[in-house]
């Protein structure tokens, strides 16, 4: 699985930390945009495998994770 974050999302550390423990496979770059300007400052957004992702919590965006 591959995850394109933002770098100015600001909880992009924690965010990550919860991939790698959830999907220790996976390839997690930090971008400077992903095109997603109007939510990248305000919720857990990213590419996975060339779709993109927005949820409201972090918790959410892993289980919009788990169905993919």
């Amino acid at each position: 699985m591959k995850i394109k974050i933002c770098k100015k999302y600001p909880k992009k550390k924690k965010l990550v930390k919860k991939i790698i423990l959830n999907y220790p496979s996976a390839e997690i770059k930090i971008k400077s945009c992903i095109g997603m300007c109007k939510y990248c400052k305000l919720m857990p957004t990213a590419i996975v495998d060339g779709e993109k992702i927005k949820k409201k919590s972090i918790k959410k965006f892993i289980k919009a994770l788990d169905a993919k």
